[in-house]
């Protein structure tokens, strides 16, 4: 179970990156393109419940997102021991998705471009028909969450048995509650960092690490 959110969220990522539209003039430039979160940097420390594990995620990310490093450490209770059973890395740098499995000391890439929703879905730019694909639809309600007042949205996603709401202030999810295949899932911020300085050290990928094509 333990990729089960991994793999829907880079669905979801396909899935509203394959609807934007192309821009067929290559002299944008970079100053441009959206920012993705509110903060210019910072560090998210949540922890996600999900099937008796428990998972501390930590979310570091500067120049509004344009960089992000998200770090899952899970454990499982077992009779009173807490067993190692997750740890894994993505970086998002330069429209490149690098995801590694620390325990196993191997990884993918996925070319993804400067639009990607490297966390899962990017709140602040989905159009209007890919929140009609996938379910998603931000309510008049708002959460409070570590002193910061979020919207509410839901997803029922009409394909995907995949269904929750997200609390998201600044496009940062802060808190969210999900169903998959029946199993639920909650996830927490505890702590957040509000412009941080980025630790470079993050983006150093381990020499050990083995990458493969995605999906082999």
């Amino acid at each position: 179970m333990r990729n089960i959110w991994f793999i829907l969220l880079v669905f979801l990522a396909v899935e509203a990156s394959a609807q934007k539209p192309k821009n067929k003039k290559k002299t944008v430039a970079q100053k441009e393109l959206p920012k993705r979160y509110t903060l210019r940097s910072g560090e998210l420390l949540m922890f996600s419940e999900m099937d008796g594990m428990r998972t501390k995620i930590t979310v570091s990310f500067d120049n509004h997102g344009a960089r992000e490093v998200t770090e899952s450490v899970g454990y499982r209770a077992v009779e009173q021991d807490l067993n190692l059973k997750v740890h894994s890395k993505s970086i998002f740098a330069n429209g490149v998705l690098t995801t590694i499995d620390v325990q196993e000391g191997k990884g993918t890439r996925y070319p993804v471009g400067q639009f990607a929703d490297a966390g899962g879905i990017n709140f602040a730019m989905i159009s209007d028909s890919v929140k009609k694909e996938i379910g998603l639809e931000m309510t008049n309600k708002t959460d409070t969450v570590l002193g910061y007042v979020c919207d509410v949205w839901t997803i029922a996603h009409p394909v995907i048995p995949f269904s929750g709401t997200y609390s998201v202030w600044g496009n940062l999810v802060l808190k969210s509650e999900t169903i998959t295949n029946g199993i639920p899932m909650k996830t927490y911020a505890v702590k957040i960092e509000a412009n941080k300085p980025f630790d470079e050290s993050l983006l150093v990928i381990p020499e050990d690490i083995i990458f493969k094509e995605p999906g082999k």
